[in-house]
C-alpha cells in the first residue's frame, strides 16, 4: 500500500509519495506537478546510478511523458555538492536553452537531490523542481523540506537556499539494491526522528534490528517523513522549531567533513546524536541512560558508535565554524527524553568540556 504525506505550505503545498511505483506512475506525478506550461525538464541523475536498471526505466518513462527532456549524470555522492559542480550544471542548462518555464528532476541520493534543488533555486533566479530519492537517507531527510545546498572546503552545507520541490516520490523499490552500509546510514535519520518527535520509532527499530521487512520499512519511512513534514509546515525557514531537525548534526557535519566524506552522512549524524546526548547528560538535561540507549540502538543497526576516538583537532575546528553558530556560542539541540527537545547555546569551552575534547 502506498502512502501520501502532505507538506502543508499554503500555495506551495506538495506531497511526498511513499511506496512501490511503476516508472510510468512516477512520470505521471511529475507531469501533474509541473503542469502543461512547462517547456522542458532537465533530469539530474546520480552518477552512482549509471548502470541501474530501475533508474534507467524511470528516466525512459519521464522522457516519454515530459517535454524537451535531457539527462545530465552528476558526479556520484558528495562530489557533486560544490559550487564548481553547480556552475557546470547551470552552464549545461543554459546551453540547452532551459528558460523560466523549465523544470528539474533530481534522481538519486541526498547529494544529488541537494544539488538539483540548489541549481533550481538559483538558475534564472528559481525554477520548479521535483525529486525521486533513491536512498533511504534521501527519502527521509534530504528530499523533504526545501533545504538545498552545497559544501565549502570550510564545512558542509555552508552555501544553500530554501526552495521547495513540487513533488517527491520515494520509490521503496530502489532500496532493494541499496548497499547494506547505505541502508544503515539512512536509518540514523529515522532514529533521529524518534528522539526528537516520535518515540515509537525507537521502539519499532529496537524490536526489529537491522533486518527490516518491507512493511516495517514503509512505516518507518512514513513516520520519519511525517515528522519532518509537520516541523517544516510549522517553521519553513528554520527560525524556530525546525532547528530540532539539526539534532546530531553540529558534531555530525564536522565529523563528516573531517573524514573527507569517508563517513556517510547518516553514520556521522549517528555519532553526532551520541555527542548531543552526552553533552545533555553532562549538563543535567539528558539522563545518562538515554545516551546509553542510543549507543546500543545505533550499534544494533551496525552504525559506528566510537565517538571519542574520532574527535581530533580537525573535527573540533570544524565545529566552531558550524552554520548554526551565534556569535560566540553554538546552538545545540538536546534531548531530555524521547520526543522532547530543548535548545542550548554553548560556548566552545562548554562543548569541549562536555565531549572531552581539547578546546581549539
Amino acid at each position: 500500500m502506498n502512502v501520501t504525506v502532505p507538506v502543508e505550505l499554503g500555495p506551495r503545498r506538495y506531497e511526498v509519495r511513499i511506496g512501490s511505483f511503476a516508472p510510468e506512475a512516477i512520470a505521471d506525478v511529475m507531469v501533474a506537478a509541473f503542469g502543461p506550461s512547462t517547456t522542458g525538464v532537465a533530469l539530474l541523475v546520480d552518477g552512482g546510478l549509471a548502470d541501474d536498471a530501475r533508474a534507467a526505466a524511470v528516466v525512459a518513462a519521464l522522457a516519454a511523458k515530459l517535454p524537451n527532456v535531457n539527462r545530465l549524470d552528476l558526479r556520484a555522492g558528495e562530489a557533486c555538492k560544490s559550487l564548481a559542480e553547480v556552475e557546470r550544471t547551470a552552464e549545461w542548462l543554459a546551453a540547452r536553452g532551459y528558460d523560466r518555464r523549465g523544470a528539474i528532476v533530481g534522481l538519486g541520493g541526498g547529494a544529488t537531490t541537494d544539488h538539483a534543488g540548489f541549481v533550481a533555486a538559483v538558475y534564472l533566479r528559481g525554477i520548479p523542481f521535483a525529486t525521486v530519492p533513491t536512498t533511504l537517507l534521501a527519502m527521509v531527510d534530504a528530499s523533504v523540506g526545501g533545504k538545498t545546498g552545497v559544501d565549502l572546503a570550510a564545512g558542509k552545507n555552508l552555501v544553500g537556499a530554501f526552495h521547495q520541490p513540487r513533488a517527491v516520490v520515494a520509490d521503496l523499490g530502489f532500496l532493494e539494491t541499496l548497499p547494506v552500509r547505505e541502508r544503515a546510514a539512512g536509518m540514523a535519520e529515522v532514529v533521529k526522528c524518534g528522539f526528537i518527535a516520535d518515540p515509537a520509532i525507537l521502539e519499532l527499530v529496537e524490536k526489529s534490528g537491522a533486518d527490516l521487512p518491507v512493511d516495517l520499512l514503509r512505516e518507518l519511512v512514513t513516520r520519519a517523513v511525517r515528522v519532518k513534514a509537520e516541523v517544516v509546515a510549522e517553521d519553513e525557514t528554520e527560525s524556530g522549531r525546525r532547528a530540532i531537525l539539526n539534532f546530531g548534526h553540529t558534531v555530525g557535519h564536522a565529523l563528516e567533513a573531517a573524514s573527507s566524506y569517508g563517513l556517510l552522512h547518516g553514520e556521522a549524524v549517528g555519532l553526532g546524536m551520541i555527542a548531543a546526548l552526552e553533552l545533555g547528560a553532562g549538563l543535567g538535561v539528558t539522563p545518562r541512560t538515554l545516551a546509553e540507549r542510543a549507543v546500543a540502538l545505533l550499534a544494533r543497526l551496525s552504525l559506528p558508535v566510537d565517538l571519542a576516538r574520532r574527535l581530533g583537532p580537525d573535527v573540533w575546528s570544524r565545529i566552531t565554524v558550524d552554520k548554526k553558530r551565534r556569535g560566540s556560542t553554538i546552538r545545540f539541540v538536546l534531548c531530555p527524553k524521547p520526543g522532547e527537545t530543548v535548545f542550548r547555546d554553548l560556548t566552545p569551552r562548554e562543548i569541549a568540556a562536555g565531549l572531552g575534547a581539547p578546546e581549539a
